[in-house]
């Protein structure tokens, strides 16, 4: 038997809660995507944000703190590391000057293409041996799993008094 193999057979026979083996393809995908990015100078914790702004040019640190989850500090160190590399830049918001919204500039704009292939074979790396249909369901399920996780965190905020706002 393999090492793999192994370990993955010691690792299932914990009965590993669900959360447990999340946090399992989590930390794995962190770890792979660094690598992969790393010719690029670029983490992953720096990827969900140069994805979101790309994809709406003009969002705030406190927009993608908000749908993120995250709390407003480690976006700002994140964007100003990317704004440092030349690969986000920041401009005052006219309605409100002590906002900046966030945009691309070429060089973060030539990152995407490169970003969607790491993910993509990712996926394929994760999804191995899961027939489309499999694979549809389970990002099905899973999609509803971020919703419900997301309306208890609401409504459990709603009833609490020390609500961080996020």
């Amino acid at each position: 038997m393999n090492f793999l193999k192994k370990v993955l057979g010691e690792i299932m026979s914990l009965n590993i809660p669900f959360r447990g083996i999340l946090s399992i393809i989590i930390r794995n995908h962190f770890i792979f995507m660094n690598r992969e990015l790393k010719h690029l100078e670029l983490t992953e914790g720096q990827v969900p944000c140069i994805i979101a702004i790309s994809k709406r040019p003009g969002i705030t640190q406190d927009d993608l703190a908000r749908m993120f989850h995250i709390d407003k500090g480690t976006i700002a160190r994140a964007i100003r590391k990317l704004e440092e590399k030349n690969r986000v830049s920041k401009v005052p918001d006219p309605e409100n000057r002590r906002r900046y919204l966030l945009s691309l500039t070429k060089e973060g704009e030539e990152l995407i293409p490169e970003i969607l292939l790491a993910e993509k074979k990712w996926e394929n790396i994760i999804f191995k041996g899961f027939s489309d249909e499999e694979r549809g369901e389970l990002l099905k399920g899973m999609e509803k799993m971020a919703e419900n996780s997301l309306e208890t965190c609401k409504n459990q905020c709603k009833e609490s008094e020390n609500c961080e706002k996020g």
